[in-house]
């Protein structure tokens, strides 16, 4: 699918920081296309979970949302280990990798929680494959840098 996100930049004046303020986005579609896809508009609520407001391609009254999503609690997917997570078992860091991998790609890079997710993928990647970046390793998703303390550290 293609996503596109709409973030407003600039500074409110104190008094509207807490107002709701109305907002009119349309999304439309060439009409050879509307056969295949619909636009289906959505807004982040405050928990971070997408809520969908409407499938349709006229006027919508969308929710209040946060301007960008680096102020909205991101929910941490991966989180807390399994009761049988066993540290010494390369098969079930790399279980745990995929799942930061793909929790990673899928949060805004500027968000808050990027620069230790980065972080936390490095060392279960390290837990999957120690010998890295010798010996055999398994492939990343290139969106996710090779920096970071930790894996910076251990490659050296």
């Amino acid at each position: 699918p293609l996503c596109v996100g709409v973030c407003f930049s600039g500074d409110l004046p104190r008094h509207l920081v807490h107002g709701v303020i109305p907002i009119q986005i349309s999304v439309s579609i060439a009409e050879e296309y509307s056969s295949f896809t619909t636009p289906v508009i959505e807004s982040l609520a405050l928990d971070g979970y997408p809520h969908s407001e409407s499938s349709r391609s006229e006027n919508v009254c969308a929710q209040p949302s946060l301007p960008c999503n680096w102020h909205v609690e991101i929910p941490i997917l991966f989180l807390l280990l399994p009761s049988n997570f066993n540290h010494m078992n390369s098969h079930h860091w790399s279980q745990l990798s995929e799942q930061i991998q793909h929790w990673l790609v899928t949060i805004p890079s500027d968000s808050q929680h990027w620069t230790w997710g980065r972080d936390a993928f490095w060392l279960a990647f390290v837990g999957a494959c120690p010998d890295f970046p010798g010996g055999s390793w398994l492939r990343w998703d290139m969106r996710i840098p090779l920096e970071g303390q930790f894996i910076e550290q251990w490659v050296e």
